[in-house]
């Protein structure tokens, strides 16, 4: 079995799994009404969510073949 050969199909499944899982991290942690706009941003469940997202659009771009991967095909 050659694993650099599924390299592509593992970006892209775990791009769309990181961008899963913040997505169901901001829809079930449980947030403050009270507070004002800007501390709702800095929580860690959102710049926990931001950096998912992130790091998910780009194992997506790197397993579409956007960014390319050093040694890859």
């Amino acid at each position: 079995m050659n694993i650099a050969a599924y390299g592509q199909k593992f970006f892209l499944f775990g791009g769309v799994l990181l961008i899963a899982v913040a997505a169901v991290q901001l829809l079930s942690r449980p947030r403050d009404r009270g507070r004002f706009s800007a501390a709702r941003l800095l929580d860690p469940t959102t710049i926990r969510a931001i950096l998912f997202v992130t790091v998910g659009v780009l194992a997506i771009l790197a397993g579409a073949g956007v960014i390319p991967i050093r040694g890859g095909r």
